[in-house]
């Protein structure tokens, strides 16, 4: 495994093993428990000078007077004063007397002693040392040695393993021919010259001032005051003994941490975090963070949304561009993975790690070496005005992904006429690479019905139907009705009571349209105005659907309907409950297939620019909007096929529908860019500042709420009015 793969699966792992606030507790935890080991391990080195000194027999000579009797397990111990055998004062007043070998002492007997060099005990002279003592304060240090650097390890293997190996980092070098000096007179190394000429969109990256100067308040002081201690630590070594300069060894290390610390604090309050918005890219830069200025391109960025806390249960590899838990309002994700170029974890900032991450795997932290993320969540000024300039930024010059498609027809000017009388199964061999137009000629005195069958005796899918004496109808033949894979052969199974015609050509055969047209029955129509809304009415509220198609009669919106209301079939006798108007956008070009059961209906089309009051506004001669695009920001909920233009800020949006309802995204030219909500679900989906929709279906209801919908101005009071029954003083009339 490659050092990179390596950074990155340690890195991954240390943001998965359980780091958090826990890491934090670890590392204090493992320096208390590491201090004790020092003195621990002072207490095993008096003991064992102590101990051998009394093996050997050195000390000063006295007299050790027993005074109190303690028996703990394992035997008993007396304690009392030491008195000099030269003089005759005091020299310790409570001291244990060891090697007593289990004599017979009494309260006030008086032992001669030796004096070993130990605070804690003197020695009976002549009795054997006792090393239990100097072996269970050996203990007690390894011990507690163990314990506390393996919790200091445990705390900082991230800070270790997020940083490149040294070998990696200077194949990187090499690759980019650099040296550390050029690095640090390149232009993504400082903020001032990172910055682009100027900014498209005035954002002002901004700190939780009160976790900030907290922090700071916190840590600067003991920073500050830290100097000052190991001052005083290394002035009480003069005339220290080996082993209490080893005890107090941890004194400067923990010094030195908490200066890092507090520097890496002071740092993050002063250097102020930019963000600037160029013509291609977006351009962060924080110095405390980011060794560098991170570059984000146009094409990189998918979404821009204002919102607050990431979900923990969804939100996955991100990163928080601010530390000590800020609050975030503004999230920008990207279309794939990035590196961000996150300073390394050590002098001090490797603390910020630990207060920011969390026990979950999807909880998002600060920028780390070696970990991939797709969402960056920053805390700004003004989060709703930057989220929708920034969303109108990406738009500008952002492309039709619809590809129009091609007038190109395998049929195109070729025609093949079938007639026939009664119940008949026309097969249709071959592969189609686009779907056939049909037109049916009813010459019997009944009804004809037909339907487009995949095998000769299968179910098939009704396409057609019409009374007798009614005008021709036509319809379109798709394989995609019937199955989803591509067919080398289809049966058109046709029920009449007499003779009938059928023609099956390309869409040339089909009737063109600019404004407005009528019909009765199934008809194929081709519309040749420019991109509008469509408003189909149906006086009798029977069933029909509308289905657009390009101009090679393939489906822009696959197999469904655009817009439809009630079931086919004869009429109940009480009646339909279908809507009887139904709005969709409607592309230059396109291709209407309306299916009725002989049902008069009327299609009007209206100019996007005259029916769309965002086009509207944005022309100040331009006409009154017809009200066809419906705009909404809060909520908007209908019973029907609809155009609407969301106006709010780019956001989560709950989509609801019931029935056959969805949910598409429109261009510019009206043609579909990707289905956002499939019929009868119910999904939050992010969206963009004027982005244009259409909702297809048509039975049951539907609804489109804001996910964090702004609170609701006051209800201006109304001037109270007299009551009624209670005449008025007429005032009169000034001349």
């Amino acid at each position: 495994m490659s050092g990179r793969r390596e950074v990155d699966s340690a890195a991954a792992d240390y943001v998965r093993g359980g780091s958090g606030p826990f890491s934090v507790v670890h590392l204090l935890l493992g320096i208390a428990v590491l201090a004790s080991g020092t003195f621990a391990f002072n207490a095993m080195v008096d003991e064992i000078g102590a101990t051998r000194r009394a093996a050997r027999g050195d000390g000063v000579q006295g007299v050790f007077t027993a005074e109190t009797k303690v028996c703990p397990r394992g035997g008993c111990l007396w304690y009392g004063p030491f008195r000099d055998g030269r003089d005759g004062h005091v020299v310790i007043d409570r001291v244990e007397l060891r090697g007593d070998d289990d004599r017979s002492v009494s309260a006030g007997d008086a032992v001669p002693a030796l004096d070993v060099g130990s605070p804690d005990f003197v020695q009976a002279v002549g009795g054997a040392p006792e090393w239990g003592e100097a072996f269970g304060a050996g203990v007690l240090a390894v011990i507690a040695a163990g314990f506390g650097t393996c919790s200091i390890a445990w705390a900082l293997r991230g800070v270790y393993w997020s940083r490149p190996p040294r070998a990696s980092r200077r194949a990187e070098a090499r690759r980019r021919g650099r040296s550390a000096l050029r690095d640090l007179a390149g232009r993504d190394r400082w903020g001032w010259t990172a910055r682009p000429g100027r900014s498209l969109v005035r954002v002002k990256v901004a700190r939780s001032w009160g976790r900030t100067v907290a922090a700071a308040v916190v840590l600067v002081p003991a920073g500050a005051a830290a100097p000052l201690l190991l001052a005083e630590w290394f002035a009480r070594q003069e005339g220290a003994t080996l082993s209490e300069s080893v005890a107090a060894s941890w004194w400067p290390v923990l010094t030195a941490v908490t200066v890092t610390v507090a520097i890496q604090a002071l740092r993050l309050v002063l250097v102020r975090p930019r963000m600037w918005v160029s013509e291609e890219e977006i351009v962060i830069w924080d110095g405390p963070l980011l060794w560098k200025a991170l570059r984000i391109p146009r094409s990189a960025i998918v979404a821009v949304r204002q919102g607050t806390e990431p979900d923990r249960r969804r939100e996955k590899e991100s990163a928080l561009m601010t530390p000590f838990r800020e609050e975030v309002n503004l999230l920008l994700r990207t279309r794939d993975a990035i590196r961000l170029p996150a300073r390394r974890l050590r002098w001090g900032n490797w603390l910020w790690v630990m207060l920011t991450s969390d026990d979950g795997p999807s909880r998002p932290t600060i920028p780390q070496r070696g970990r991939p993320v797709r969402s960056l969540w920053l805390r700004v000024e003004e989060p709703r005005r930057v989220a929708t300039d920034l969303d109108r930024w990406l738009a500008a010059e952002e492309a039709d992904l619809s590809e129009p498609p091609s007038s190109d027809h395998a049929y195109q000017g070729r025609h093949r006429t079938h007639r026939g009388a009664g119940a008949t199964r026309l097969k249709i061999n071959g592969r189609l690479p686009q779907p056939l137009l049909a037109e049916f000629v009813n010459e019997g005195p009944g009804a004809l019905e037909a339907s487009l069958r995949r095998t000769e005796f299968g179910r098939g899918v009704p396409v057609v139907s019409c009374g007798p004496g009614a005008p021709p109808a036509t319809t379109v033949l798709d394989d995609l009705w019937v199955a989803q894979e591509e067919l080398t052969r289809r049966f058109l199974h046709i029920e009449a009571a007499g003779a009938w015609t059928v023609t099956i050509s390309g869409p040339e055969r089909s009737r063109s349209f600019a404004g407005s047209a009528t019909g009765h029955g199934a008809e194929v129509l081709t519309y040749e105005g420019p991109p509008g809304v469509a408003v189909l009415s149906c006086p009798d509220e029977a069933f029909y659907e509308v289905h657009l198609r390009g101009p090679d009669l393939t489906g822009l919106y696959g197999r469904r309907a655009v817009a439809s209301a009630g079931a086919p079939g004869p009429r109940t006798a009480d009646g339909f409950s279908g809507p009887s108007r139904s709005t969709f956008a409607l592309p230059a070009g396109a291709v209407l297939q309306v299916r009725t059961d002989s049902t008069e209906w009327r299609i009007d089309v209206t100019p996007l620019e005259q029916a769309d009051v965002d086009s509207a506004a944005e022309d100040s001669g331009a006409v009154s909007p017809t009200g066809h695009v419906r705009p909404f920001e809060n909520l908007i909920a209908g019973d029907r096929a609809a155009v609407v233009r969301y106006l709010g800020p780019p956001g989560r949006v709950l989509f609801r529908g019931e029935g056959d309802f969805g949910l598409v995204q429109l261009g510019d030219t009206l043609a579909p860019l990707q289905t956002l909500v499939a019929p009868a679900g119910e999904q939050a989906l992010e969206l963009r500042a004027h982005t244009l929709l259409q909702v297809t279906g048509g039975s049951g209801n539907w609804s489109m709420e804001e996910a964090a919908p702004r609170p609701q101005a006051p209800t201006p009071r109304l001037p109270r009015l007299p009551p009624q029954g209670r005449r008025q003083p007429m005032r009169p009339t000034p001349p």
